[in-house]
């Protein structure tokens, strides 16, 4: 009985990939390219894996301001930085022939800044409200998703929705500012420090080399 079990836990075991090498491409639209690397293993009867993701953003607008997103007031503009993933992931003991259903916690990490920079202001772009600012922005993201992966041999295409719950802190430096009348603020220079939380959706699709 001791060998049947031992040749069933091998044949399981050779049926599970070793790593999975792969490219975001949601992220890589969203001009932060990413590499990811995923290693799986045996754990009390089912595959889980660890994984990291590593990246680097870059945003770039000729319209550089700020705008309203998931109720946190952002700049756009000249916007790069590292980021990092780390994610662990248990994956379903139920599966379809070349699926593999999964569930996975995960926490980002990103640090993003620019330099002197104008910022249009008004509410309208006719208004000549404006002011000159750096930023330095430290993000976690803790993010929970559940997915799914199809491999085809030695290719593999991972698609993943959840939600994610970004943490920002936020050191703005104010260097010129100018209202609508045109005065100029003589409280300049100045920082602005924030933090903000929000709660969004996320979804990716990965494409990459298993083995």
């Amino acid at each position: 009985m001791t060998c049947v079990v031992y040749a069933q836990d091998k044949a399981q075991q050779s049926k599970i990939n070793s790593y999975f090498i792969n490219t975001d491409l949601v992220y890589d639209i969203e001009s932060i390219p990413t590499v990811g690397y995923e290693h799986f293993f045996m754990r009390k009867d089912k595959m889980n894996s660890w994984r990291v993701d590593v990246g680097y953003q870059i945003h770039y607008s000729d319209s550089f301001g700020v705008v309203q997103s998931h109720g946190d007031r952002i700049s756009i503009g000249v916007y790069q930085g590292p980021v990092a993933k780390f994610g662990y992931s248990i994956y379903s003991n139920r599966q379809r022939r070349k699926w593999r259903n999964y569930f996975s916690p995960a926490l980002g990490v990103k640090y993003l800044w620019y330099d002197k920079e104008y910022v249009h202001t008004g509410k309208r772009f006719r208004e000549s409200s404006f002011r000159i600012q750096s930023e330095q922005c430290l993000v976690a993201i803790p993010q929970f998703t559940i997915g799914s992966k199809h491999t085809n041999k030695h290719f593999c295409a991972d698609f993943y929705v959840g939600l994610q719950l970004p943490i920002k802190s936020r050191a703005i430096t104010v260097y010129q500012e100018q209202d609508n009348l045109g005065h100029e603020s003589l409280q300049v220079p100045y920082e602005k420090n924030t933090m903000t939380v929000t709660l969004a959706p996320v979804l990716g699709i990965k494409l990459g080399y298993i083995k």
